[in-house]
């Protein structure tokens, strides 16, 4: 049986370290997207420790030519777009650049991978998902998140609309939602602001990587067959309503 593939961009840390881990763990080859060379050796290790095939692209995903440059990747399983960018500035305070760079890598980005992938799958009768991590941001307004609002509410619309586009082709499409999640326990250390947040999740828990690692790979599984088009919000309950 033929191992799958599985590309996923922003992996040299946080959620998408975890997310390789993950997916490594459970035996796929990965195709893995980075920004920084010195993230590449960690990665490395997780081709010896599980016994699969790693291939590293270190680059930027604001640009064109770097993207292009992955189309000599043959086809993949599975794609998870998980690279993004934040930007906490007052409305009045976004600029030009901001914008740019910001829906660059959270939307233009992942529409042209999804759609050099999509076109890979359909060409060798792939059944595979395409996966982008959002947030519960992509769901509800936050004060100094216009730009980053922006880009998740969009990508929700762009994951309905691809998922329906795609159905034919047996390819599902779809977002993981979390809260504020937890990537370095030194965040939790004498943090007001975070106190302030973990008191507005009804569950009065942080999302974590595991956690988010683990619904995404589900996401890929035989078992989620049927789901598609819409988003997994893990978010403690913060999207319920107060």
């Amino acid at each position: 049986m033929k191992k799958e593939k599985t590309l996923i961009t922003g992996a040299g840390n946080g959620i998408g370290r975890e997310i390789a881990e993950k997916f490594a763990k459970e035996g796929h080859d990965l195709f893995l997207l980075i920004k920084k060379k010195d993230e590449r050796q960690n990665l490395e290790l997780l081709e010896k420790k599980y016994r699969i095939k790693v291939k590293i692209f270190v680059g930027d995903l604001r640009s064109l030519k770097f993207i292009k440059k992955l189309k000599k990747i043959n086809y993949i399983n599975n794609l998870i777009n998980n690279a993004a960018m934040a930007n906490t500035k007052y409305f009045t305070e976004v600029s030009d650049k901001d914008f740019h760079d910001l829906t660059n890598v959270n939307l233009r980005a992942i529409f042209k991978l999804s759609q050099i992938f999509s076109k890979k799958m359909i060409k060798n009768k792939i059944k595979g998902t395409i996966i982008s991590i959002s947030s519960q941001l992509g769901h509800i307004g936050a004060y100094n998140r216009t730009l980053y609002c922006l880009s998740k509410f969009a990508l929700e619309g762009l994951t309905k609309s691809m998922a329906l586009d795609l159905s034919k082709h047996g390819i599902r499409v779809i977002t993981v939602s979390p809260t504020k999640t937890i990537v370095t326990q030194r965040e939790l250390k004498g943090s007001s602001r975070l106190n302030k947040i973990k008191k507005k999740i009804p569950l009065n828990k942080f999302s974590t990587k595991s956690e988010i690692a683990s619904i995404v790979f589900f996401l890929t599984t035989g078992s989620a067959s049927s789901i598609t088009g819409t988003s997994i919000i893990s978010d403690g309950g913060w999207t319920a309503g107060k």
